[in-house]
């Protein structure tokens, strides 16, 4: 897990890829609009572009991000976030936006997404201090 990731980029089941920060985060943010990244109210998220893929738009955030010398992370759900670096960006998001279905049939659960991420699957016997990230 890291801690205090500037950016954490997240998948919603309607919308794709999204990027969100914490209030403080201006700069950050400032990084992604210029890339062409737009405030969605409703989801508290940015957005990428439409006339981009979700993994080249989250690719090239990322790689601005670091460039500018911001930690990022992908969301695995409530026990925070990986760590997610330049080399390991493109297969994050190809996977995050591969397994996440157009219209959902059942909601989705942090065990489900963690496995999907590299973590067990079975969660129900491990405690949250003792899940740890997928090697980067």
């Amino acid at each position: 897990m890291i801690s205090n990731p500037h950016v954490v980029f997240d998948t919603d089941p309607k919308r794709g890829l999204l990027a969100r920060s914490g209030w403080e985060q201006v700069e950050a943010r400032a990084v992604l609009r210029d890339l062409g990244w737009e405030w969605q109210e409703e989801l508290h998220a940015l957005v990428p572009p439409t006339d981009t893929p979700d993994v080249d738009a989250g690719v090239q955030a990322v790689e601005q991000l670091h460039m500018h010398g911001y930690r990022t992370g992908f969301s695995v759900g409530p026990f925070g976030a990986i760590r997610l670096t330049t080399a390991r960006a493109e297969q994050v998001f190809t996977r995050a936006t591969a397994t996440e279905p157009a219209h959902p049939t059942e909601p989705d659960t942090t065990k489900t997404r963690y496995a999907a991420y590299g973590g067990p699957s079975n969660l129900d016997s491990v405690s949250p201090q003792a899940l740890t990230a997928p090697p980067l």
